[in-house]
């Protein structure tokens, strides 16, 4: 099987451990939570606020030392307790607000200096209050938007100015307005999409912060998505985790890179487990770090303050296949249909061998949902089974 397998990769024209593993860490000492803000600043991760175990929210701090394993807590954010908010990093300091607590939807907006462990309250959002919107870093300006306040979900679009402390507003999302969604930047590019309003979607778009423009680009592969974490890393942006069209968890906690070049999606090896609720990541290096969120296993629920790392620079550079007429549809639900009749091997992403045989169609419909390599004696393809 390992031989078979290694033609398989060598014949992709590229080279990644599917096998790579997740690598549980040592567990961060607060109460577990869903909705964690966290981000990275040197060679440290943080993580602060959510909504803990026992549905309270918090303001708790912890910052991770990625050169020793060990967790430090810091003395409490001073803004109120908070679930639903995020936060990103930026020239050596953090940015963190929005969200909700007891008293409603926040508008605030946070610094931290890690040098001098202080925070400075910054000039409050004049887009109002709001929980799980999308907040993100391009060009040295913070973008936030869309997200949900007053039982009503939005899609305006907000630029700060981190140099003047001046909050302006900009062309509105085009698509349907909506929650938690996932988001990114790259290359001074803002991406945003999936999340839940009147349905949970898998649409993806592109904001261009020179034109004030948005477009459409590749949706993802799959089912839609809401809740999960999300990041950008060597010009390309990765979805990770989160629950499925139903609301409800995945079967696997799905792990997903888009690359802007060729607006396509290419499926990772998912986390362990069931997909993760409103869990949070961090980078550091070429390292993903994991962290909180609920997850199911059966039947039960648990709400979590673990970690786990897994080695970015092992996948960096994966090519994308480009799928010819030979194999289709591409995506498929049921079956996929060969121009003619060949010899063929269906694998996992793990090389696992999952089906065989000789045929000019390949019943799918009883595998899961998820991206598999099918080899035949004429090329090798990537199949996505929905």
């Amino acid at each position: 099987m390992k031989n078979i397998f290694l033609f398989i990769v060598l014949s992709l024209t590229y080279h990644i451990n599917f096998s790579q593993d997740w690598i549980q860490l040592e567990d961060y000492p607060g109460l577990g939570r869903n909705h964690p803000i966290t981000f990275s600043i040197g060679t440290d991760g943080y993580v602060l606020a959510g909504e803990n175990e026992i549905g309270y929210y918090v303001k708790d701090f912890y910052k991770y030392d990625t050169t020793t394993d060990t967790w430090t807590q810091l003395p409490n954010f001073p803004g109120y307790p908070r679930g639903y908010a995020y936060g990103i990093s930026h020239n050596g300091k953090a940015y963190v607000g929005f969200g909700t607590f007891d008293l409603g939807p926040l508008d605030d907006l946070w610094e931290y200096d890690p040098v001098t462990e202080a925070w400075t309250e910054l000039a409050s959002c004049p887009c109002g209050g709001r929980l799980h919107p999308a907040m993100l870093e391009a060009g040295g300006k913070i973008y936030v938007g869309l997200g949900g306040a007053d039982f009503e979900n939005l899609d305006d679009w907000w630029a700060y100015d981190i140099a003047t402390d001046i909050w302006e507003q900009k062309a509105d999302f085009i698509a349907e307005k909506r929650h938690h969604p996932y988001f990114f930047s790259i290359d001074d590019i803002a991406y945003v999409g999936f999340g839940h309003g009147d349905d949970i979607y898998n649409d993806f778009y592109k904001y261009e912060p020179d034109t004030d423009t948005w477009t459409q680009v590749a949706s993802i592969p799959a089912q839609g998505r809401v809740a999960g974490t999300q990041f950008s890393y060597n010009g390309k942006g990765y979805a990770l985790s989160g629950d499925g069209d139903t609301h409800y968890y995945l079967e696997t906690g799905e792990f997903w890179q888009y690359t802007p070049e060729t607006d396509s999606w290419f499926s990772l090896p998912p986390h362990p487990g069931h997909s993760k609720w409103a869990p949070g990541c961090f980078i550091v290096g070429d390292v993903l770090y994991f962290t909180s969120g609920l997850q199911y296993d059966d039947g039960n629920s648990e709400t979590l303050n673990d970690l786990w790392r897994f080695n970015l620079d092992e996948i960096d550079g994966i090519e994308v296949i480009e799928l010819e007429t030979l194999v289709y549809p591409n995506p498929t639900t049921d079956k996929i249909i060969l121009s003619s009749t060949v010899d063929y091997q269906l694998f996992s992403l793990k090389g696992e061998l999952i089906l065989e045989g000789n045929a000019s169609y390949i019943e799918v419909s009883q595998l899961s949902k998820g991206v598999y390599i099918l080899n035949t004696k004429v090329k090798t393809f990537k199949i996505i089974k929905e």
